[in-house]
């Protein structure tokens, strides 16, 4: 590959190679993990690179030193809370430094960044995706949080398949801890296309904590950074804020930066608040929208945020008795590069709500006024009560392949804690014309809902928001989300919410500042972020392609795709040929009349013969058929030639739609998803000589007791092929459809824009 090659000229030395990423050589654990590979289990005190140890090591040798043995996607997962975007951040500057910006692909899969699926398109190129463990596990269990559920199979796919998983400070994942640990098991029985890894790390030593994971496991004694002097700070419940502000205030030294980590968001916002009446200082937490989220300050209020993901020092660190393990995270701030060789200070108090860790109190009570470092706090083996956390089993795995209904067990307990689910707020100014009282005369007054070509909100605007306080809003009717079944804006009620919905507010009615992010409370107008702007051209096929055309040219790209791919070795000679088969004949359902009548229902110079699109501005998308799916009309015409099943499955699952089972719309019997028993199908010749006679469609394999989600089941359950390398199959097919539709798009007018001629 081009970007192996390259990177084998320019960083044969891994110490060069992370010289010219951070300006700063390697600790000489990092290069171990350079010439070894990364590790099950990573243990360094706080301070130590860890961050780079995870990223580094794995990109050198998949670009330069072991690319045939190295997966090829990095997955970097942070806690629920952290700021994603800070980590990706630093691995961008090191891309750029390096020169591989455009030659490894780095995703943000966190914030207003939630939607980004450009991952998806480029299963062949080395890339980084960075998240929290939200958005990530809820893809690896094919329920992504705030994703589309038809692209569930392709990111579950890529995820289980060549990817090196990495979860930072495995204590602060709660229930992940356990999903993760338990998928990683799961691959290793149910087999994978190409191998996949994955490497916890953390900063502390918790011998009564959880098992650590099976494997290799490396220990580093060695921390950066410097000491921190700890000083207990009593502070009665009443007044506390108050209290905790005005020693803040006397602890700060001028010059330097001072950060106070406060346990909830409530309580930094009324610490920030009170600060802010003294002194300039800044709020950081989760909850703000990408482009007001500041950068820390002299004086910083934050949440336990700070304890992953956030290269952050300070002089002077505040915090509140927390769990031992955020405690470490939290402290490893203070002092974090020995700026200040006299030491930092450490500051703690017990929240108003009591502390609840008495070993951890009694640690820091008897080294009171004394400087502890990174390797001590490391070595501290502090108990942490966990609540136990029920593994993820194979059969509940096997449940989550079927994505056309909502299993019984549902992933939210299995990826985080209740607490740390979100939904994504954006918020809208909006505004209806009203007739006048005289004639000619119109007035604006504020409407309160979307219009109906509201589009969509764009990164910018997204804010993501405890589900918890988000419900509250929804129950006056302020609220309001796009409909799945309908795609119309409709009313949101709290029932409606889930982990990931997207929602917007009206401005007018508040909610959020951009000093202080998602606040519930406020009643102020908001400033409404700018929304994506409508394209003064859009991307569409610019051509008539006809379907024998299409079918030959998607299995040229899946051919294409196998071969840049190369090393598979989980895949099977017959796993390969039925992508290639599949792909040949992944579309031969739009050869149904409703499809080609669609295509052609919009006019222009059409040539002869069976279609399978339309040249824009012809492409009108109206069916005459409610729901029909053309895919399920493929697997009909294959199913009646005997194909072989896993090809017959994987033409039907190139949408995402028809898979382990076919849905029906609602209120559409006696029809299928748009088919109806009866339903004939044209013969078809293919270019390479291949025939399918003319049919009569008939759907009972479909309906109950479903033959075809029996097969596909044993599909999903044999050894050989399994849930991961079978949604693996169904991704190349998806990425060849995807290229091969892509040869003949190209920039036409928005008709939106377009001034009536």
């Amino acid at each position: 590959m081009a970007d192996q090659c390259e990177g084998r000229d320019r960083f044969q030395d891994f110490g060069d190679f992370v010289r010219q990423a951070t300006g700063h050589a390697p600790y000489p654990y990092q290069a171990r993990l350079a010439a070894e590979g990364l590790p099950d289990l990573l243990q360094a005190p706080t301070g130590a690179g860890k961050t780079v140890a995870a990223v580094l090591p794995w990109l050198h040798r998949r670009l330069v030193t072991d690319p045939d043995r190295t997966p090829r996607r990095l997955v970097y997962v942070l806690p629920a809370r952290s700021l994603a975007d800070r980590t990706a951040d630093r691995i961008r500057e090191w891309l750029d430094r390096l020169g591989l910006a455009d030659e490894v692909g780095l995703h943000l899969l966190a914030g207003g960044s939630v939607q980004d699926g450009s991952w998806r398109r480029h299963p062949e190129r080395t890339a980084i995706l960075v998240g929290t463990q939200d958005l990530l596990l809820s893809r690896a269990l094919m329920r992504g949080f705030a994703d589309n559920r038809r692209m569930a199979a392709v990111s579950y796919g890529l995820l289980h398949n060549d990817a090196q998983w990495v979860f930072d400070e495995l204590h602060l994942f709660g229930p992940a801890l356990a999903t993760g640990v338990r998928l990683q098991r799961l691959r290793e029985r149910l087999g994978t296309a190409a191998p996949t890894h994955t490497l916890w790390m953390s900063s502390t030593w918790d011998a009564n904590g959880p098992n650590e994971p099976d494997g290799r496991v490396l220990r580093v004694r060695a921390g950066a950074g410097g000491a921190r002097r700890v000083r207990r700070l009593d502070l009665a419940p009443d007044r506390y804020v108050e209290r905790l502000v005005r020693a803040l205030l006397a602890a700060h030294v001028p010059g330097t930066r001072t950060v106070a980590v406060l346990n909830t968001v409530e309580r930094a916002r009324a610490v920030h608040r009170a600060l802010t009446a003294e002194r300039p200082a800044v709020l950081l937490h989760p909850y703000v929208r990408p482009g007001d989220r500041p950068e820390p300050a002299e004086l910083t209020v934050t949440t336990g945020t700070v304890e992953a993901g956030l290269d952050l020092s300070c002089r002077t660190l505040l915090t509140e008795l927390a769990p031992w393990s955020s405690l470490v995270q939290r402290a490893g701030r203070c002092n974090r590069h020995g700026e200040y060789p006299g030491g930092g200070d450490l500051l703690w108090c017990v929240p108003p709500e009591g502390g609840g860790q008495p070993a951890a109190e009694q640690w820091l009570d008897a080294r009171e006024g004394e400087p502890v470092t990174a390797e001590q706090l490391f070595d501290a083996r502090i108990a942490e009560h966990r609540e136990p956390v029920d593994g993820l089993e194979r059969a509940e795995l096997l449940a989550l392949f079927d994505t056309s209904a909502e299993p019984a067990a549902k992933v939210t307990p299995l990826v985080c804690a209740a607490q740390d689910t979100t939904a994504f707020v954006a918020w809208r100014a909006w505004a209806a014309e009203t007739a006048g009282e005289t004639a000619g005369e119109t007035a604006e007054e504020p409407a309160g809902e979307p219009a109906e070509d509201e589009p969509d909100p764009g990164r910018a605007e997204l804010c993501p928001v405890p589900l918890a306080e988000l419900a509250p809003l929804l129950a006056d009717g302020r609220g309001w989300l796009r409909d799945q079944l309908d795609g119309h804006w409709r009313r949101a009620a709290p029932e409606d919410l889930r982990p990931g919905t997207t929602v917007l507010l009206d401005a007018a009615r508040g909610g959020y500042l951009p000093a202080t992010g998602w606040t519930p409370a406020s009643a102020a107008p908001v400033a409404v972020a700018d929304g994506p702007p409508a394209p003064s051209w859009l991307f569409a096929c610019t051509a008539w392609v006809s379907l024998d055309q299409h079918l030959m040219e998607t299995e040229e790209e899946a051919r294409a795709l196998l071969t840049a791919l190369a090393e598979l070795p989980g895949l099977a000679a017959g796993h390969r040929d039925a992508v290639f088969r599949a792909a040949r004949y992944h579309d031969l359902g739009k050869s149904h009349d409703a499809f080609q009548q669609m295509l052609r229902g919009g006019g222009g110079d059409q040539p002869p013969g069976l279609l399978a699109k339309s040249k824009a501005p012809y492409n009108t998308g109206v069916n005459s058929r409610m729901y029909f799916r053309h895919e399920l009309v493929s697997a009909l015409i294959l199913l009646a030639e005997q194909t072989d099943f896993l090809v017959s499955y994987l033409a039907a699952a190139h949408h995402g739609k028809v898979r382990i089972a076919a849905r029906p719309g609602p209120d559409e019997a006696p029809l299928l998803l748009g088919v109806r028993d009866g339903d004939r199908t044209p013969e078809i010749a293919l270019s390479n000589g291949e025939r399918f006679p003319a049919g009569v469609l008939r759907t009972d394999a479909f309906r109950a007791p479903s033959t075809w989600t029996a097969r596909a089941e044993g599909l999903r359950d044999q050894a050989e092929l399994g849930p991961f390398r079978l949604a693996f199959l169904e991704t190349l097919v998806r990425v060849a459809d995807w290229r091969s539709s892509a040869r003949h798009d190209g920039q036409v007018p928005n008709p939106i824009l377009e001034s009536p001629s």
